[in-house]
């Protein structure tokens, strides 16, 4: 049973380190952790790549040498018909043991446990022949599936059971069962998709069946000493999903057959409440996950919105769970476990949950890194050591790619001096930061910060880089950025006219009635922005529940409802405008462009595409759409119209003789993309 807040500490143990019950042991049924910082299953696909077993030991050995308690592997799937994607892993009778064996020898030779993931995707399978309890197609998958024979169930129960041997044959030293985010187990759970009438479907006791047989099952195969681990559903956030009751019945029912502990679950991939993004609070659901901590004795374990180690200690002192499990924060920073064991957490590489490297190729079937640290599932293509050729090296520019360049550069033995015109670091982050769904950028500026002074680089702030300053220098890095491209408007220079610099720094305040010019990333940004009211800050479980309809009771399906969710307070009247013909915000994140565009939705926001610019004047903004003339009466007009990259040093440099290479938005400033400029600041520092 879950412990108290007083007794957590004394239970865990731990004393006298910086985050003691992060850093203590945990016993997981015959399996011992060495800490309670567990990194969670991930989709990599790397097996679809070329040298993919070199590609996997170099991604989870970097992990393993980073001292996590125990690494969870991608999703293995328990038959043909499970495959997430074709081309990715099944663990049967043709699994090649030799690579898996290598791999496992890999990790565990660190001290690191190893775990084989199990997960059989049902209606969620991206190939033509997929299954699922009932034949009802998920939303976000085009392929229908067809209903399983009740045979057919029972021979996959069989198929779960030889994977996990497999697993175990392949030197994992246990298994976790997926039944968790919508995949086949959670579907035959769930009587929003599981209609059917036989012994696995209908009543509650017949929709867990299936479930627990697979338990029974690979416990009586695999023995006793054999760590069986579950994902399980928490908290459904479908209609028609499970409500808390049951969720706390599964618990004890799975702790009762031989599992020996649980980790959470949150929503369906399906679901229309976001779960992981910037926009769900940090540990949002421990108030779900406590509750099943408090019907059963195995340890529970904590995911969702967990990404730095300050919540995960509170997560555990507050006995809400027995240890963390974090998915995307240990591609961001393979060596988060061993900076907090060590009393390094300044240097911890941040997830900042955007998605744009790793859940948005993930759904398109690529293979995802991380857009703060682009070594991610692409280790080997990364050299590590120090130059033969140290440099004297000038970057000229303190935003993302300057940053990023200039310290990776310094790691690698070159002398290097930074110089920003500005009084602050971090260039267009410090706009990013003050999205309501993007405050996290804040800890990228901060991690770049501490590893700017960590590798010596030499920085100058309030100095402007001119030709004759850079003189003495080797090489000199532009890394300059943009600046917001004015687009030719009669009237284009009228009062009510300012750019999205202008608002997001607050030099300007627009009026009740704004016109946003552009519809691309930034114009999204700064939509959200003036419909906020500003902020940046990090959300909180209480505003987040009441916007999304998240609900106290038990006996709710889902455990949320729709029609409760509060509508937004709105700030302001806003028009989104495009010139081109088409959807707008094509270039938005696939994760999370949707959450945008349902608060623009609920709040009113009008988007409009094919728009001609006529122009600006006392009455408004004068537009003309199908042929159709129209005055926007606003009292502010907002350009977001693009970037022009600021080059003013490139062409005397150029003349000088100098070697100049550059980065970011100097190189290319037609889309802002932070991903870009973070991985082609990495490659170029570490090709000099």
């Amino acid at each position: 049973m879950s412990p108290t807040k007083a007794s957590a500490r004394s239970e865990i143990g731990g004393a006298g380190k910086k985050f003691p019950l992060l850093s203590s042991a945990l016993k997981i049924g015959s399996m011992t952790l060495s800490n309670r910082m567990i990194m969670g299953s991930m989709h990599t696909r790397m097996e679809t790549m070329d040298r993919p077993l070199e590609r996997e030991i170099a991604f989870y050995e970097a992990r393993a040498r980073g001292h996590i308690g125990m690494i969870v592997s991608g999703g293995f799937a328990p038959n043909s018909q499970g495959l997430i994607d074709p081309g990715c892993f099944i663990m049967n009778d043709g699994i090649d043991k030799g690579y898996h064996q290598e791999l496992t020898s890999a990790v565990k030779q660190h001290g690191v446990r190893f775990v084989a993931q199990l997960l059989h995707a049902g209606r969620y399978a991206k190939i033509d022949d997929s299954v699922a309890p009932s034949a009802l197609k998920a939303p976000i998958n085009s392929r229908m599936p067809r209903a399983l024979p009740t045979k057919e169930v029972w021979e996959t129960i069989a198929d779960f059971t030889c994977a996990a041997l497999k697993a175990k044959e392949c030197g994992y030293e246990g298994i976790e069962l997926m039944g968790s985010e919508g995949y086949l187990i959670n579907q035959f759970l769930s009587p929003r998709t599981n209609h059917r009438d036989d012994e696995f479907g209908g009543s509650w006791e017949n929709r867990q069946r299936f479930l627990l047989e697979i338990v029974r099952s690979i416990r009586a195969a695999a023995g006793d000493d054999f760590p069986i681990m579950c994902r399980m559903s928490m908290l459904e956030l479908v209609d028609g999903g499970m409500p808390q009751r049951e969720i706390l019945e599964l618990a004890q029912a799975l702790q009762e057959n031989g599992v020996n502990s649980l980790t959470s679950g949150i929503g369906w991939h399906e679901s229309r409440v976001p779960t992981v993004a910037q926009v769900t609070p940090r540990a949002a659901f421990k108030r779900e996950i406590a509750a099943v901590k408090a019907v059963v004795d195995i340890p529970v374990i904590a995911t969702n919105r967990i990404n730095t180690p300050e919540v995960g200690e509170a997560i555990l002192e507050e006995g809400v769970a027995d240890a963390v499990y974090m998915a995307r924060p240990m591609l961001a920073d393979p060596d988060f476990a061993r900076k907090v064991l060590h009393g390094n957490e300044k240097l911890i590489n941040v997830c900042i949950a955007c998605n744009q490297a790793c859940l948005d190729h993930i759904f398109v079937s690529k293979v995802p890194t991380c857009l703060v640290n682009p070594r991610a599932a692409r280790e080997v293509d990364f050299p590590e050591g120090k130059t033969d050729k140290p440099e004297n090296i000038a970057v000229v520019g303190g935003g993302v790619a300057g940053m990023v360049f200039a310290m990776e550069a310094a790691d690698r033995g070159h002398s290097v001096t930074l110089f920003e015109q500005g009084n602050s670091l971090g260039g267009l982050l410090n706009l990013a930061k003050v999205i309501p769904s993007k405050g996290e950028f804040n800890d990228f500026i901060r991690y770049l910060s501490e590893r700017l002074l960590e590798t010596g680089v030499n920085v100058r702030l309030g100095e402007r880089a001119t030709p004759a300053l850079l003189e003495d220098y080797e090489r000199i890095v532009i890394a300059t950025g943009v600046a917001p491209r004015i687009p030719e408007i009669e009237g284009i220079d009228h009062p009510s006219v300012v750019t999205y610099e202008d608002v997001l720094t607050g030099k300007m305040t627009p009026g009740r009635r704004v016109a946003v010019i552009g519809a691309g990333g930034i114009g999204f940004d700064t939509a959200e922005f003036l419909l906020s009211g500003g902020g940046g800050e990090y959300a909180n479980r209480e505003d987040y529940a009441k916007e999304y309809g998240l609900a106290d009771n038990a006996d709710v399906s889902g455990g949320f409802q729709p029609d409760a969710a509060m509508a937004p307070k709105i700030q302001r009247e806003i028009f989104l405008l495009q010139r081109s013909e088409g959807r707008l915000g094509k270039t938005l994140s696939i994760t999370t462009d949707w959450i945008k565009r349902t608060r623009f939705a609920k709040s009113g926001v009008q988007m409009r595409s094919g728009v001609d610019y006529r122009r600006i004047d006392d009455k408004g903004l004068h537009i003309t759409v199908n042929g159709i003339d129209e005055t926007l009466v606003v009292d502010t007009v907002v350009i977001c119209a693009g970037q022009i990259a600021e080059t003013s040093l490139e062409k005397p440099l150029r003349a000088s003789g100098k070697t100049i290479n550059m980065i970011g938005g100097a190189l290319f400033a037609t889309e802002l993309d932070a991903q870009r400029a973070v991985d082609e600041a990495t490659r170029l520092a570490l090709s000099i």
